[in-house]
């Protein structure tokens, strides 16, 4: 309930995306036969507004019975089967979308959206410095946490993770120096708008892909989206679970929206060209999932690729990595909760 209403108290800042103020915004009121002509299509701009507002509490709804309700058929599978509830959360995903798409949301172009502040050549220097400091942080967290620990605990998977968040920070501080002259717009209408549609689908395609390879044997049917998930599910509550917890929220939020939506995309989409940015943002998208691999079922994979494509349209629409990271953030922190709530 805490969710709800916090998201009803920032959706008036959705108004400056709807599409009501465009098409009234510098028209002349005093004009009758503007408002002549105008009538019908103010009303569609009413309704679409209200349209939006619909979805978006409907997403939120749907969202946070899951965590409540403590629901295993969206991330915890029992196994290879769809009942009620999840066919009808994966149907108002999928219309969700359809409205995101007719609706012109979808629109992104290049100009005027991602001129990046660091050239393609420093990106990759940058995104490949990220990845050995995250690899060498995570070596020598666990060779000190296992010093320390006998057997593989989650007081070593801590080390781990903390090591592999920390090292990456003069990197990430580094970004931020040379995009300090570049801001942000519509931070919070960006965040919501991606979150209520891009979650909620992320989650029917994992549903979708679950019972897809299920049935094929592709993947067993009870498997939770990431080890490290499954191994916060088998572990009591400590300090060295909190550890991890911040590391895959707020850690990887941040580092990894500074790689994938910070470095590569705007990259992608400089060397790329054309007049849009959805073919970097596939791109981007498809490495974002691939990259996981390994620490995920296939179905996973589904998820992460929807999900990317979200946390890049928060990117191109805001201007900046704020939106992407608090989306990330959060969506991290659901799959946790529902972990949780499905603990035994």
């Amino acid at each position: 309930m805490r969710l709800i209403s916090a998201m009803t108290l920032v959706l008036p800042f959705v108004w400056p995306l709807t599409t009501a103020p465009k098409k009234l915004r510098g028209r002349p009121f005093d004009s009758a036969s503007w408002r002549t002509r105008s009538r019908g299509r103010t009303f569609r701009c009413f309704a679409t507004s209200s349209c939006l507002y619909s979805i978006m509490f409907c997403s939120v709804i749907a969202i946070v019975g899951t965590v409540a309700k403590g629901s295993d058929e969206v991330v915890v599978a029992e196994g290879a089967s769809l009942n009620f509830l999840s066919a009808l959360f994966v149907v108002a995903s999928i219309s969700i979308g359809i409205w995101f798409v007719r609706t012109g949301y979808g629109k992104l172009p290049r100009k005027g959206y991602l001129d990046p502040a660091i050239t393609p050549v420093m990106a990759i220097i940058l995104f490949s410095a990220i990845l050995l400091f995250q690899y060498i942080g995570g070596i020598i967290g666990g060779w000190w946490g296992g010093t320390r620990v006998d057997g593989d605990s989650m007081q070593q998977l801590a080390w781990m993770h903390s090591g592999a968040m920390l090292a990456p920070i003069p990197i990430v501080i580094a970004y931020a120096a040379l995009r300090r002259r570049c801001g942000s717009r519509h931070i919070v209408p960006s965040f919501i708008i991606a979150f209520v549609v891009f979650v909620p689908m992320t989650f029917a395609a994992v549903k979708i892909g679950h019972i897809m390879f299920s049935y094929v044997d592709i993947e067993p049917p009870g498997d939770i989206a990431h080890v490290t998930l499954m191994k916060l599910a088998a572990e009591p509550w400590g300090w060295s679970a909190f550890v991890v917890v911040l590391c895959i929220t707020i850690g990887a939020g941040i580092v990894e929206e500074v790689m994938y939506r910070g470095l590569i995309l705007p990259s992608l989409s400089t060397i790329i060209g054309g007049n849009t940015v959805w073919k970097a943002i596939i791109i981007t998208s498809i490495l974002f999932s691939v990259m996981h691999w390994g620490s995920v079922p296939p179905s996973a994979h589904l998820g992460l690729f929807v999900f990317s494509i979200g946390l890049c349209w928060a990117r191109v629409k805001s201007g900046g990595v704020i939106a992407p990271i608090a989306m990330h953030i959060l969506f991290n922190a659901i799959s946790i909760a529902i972990v949780y709530s499905t603990r035994k």
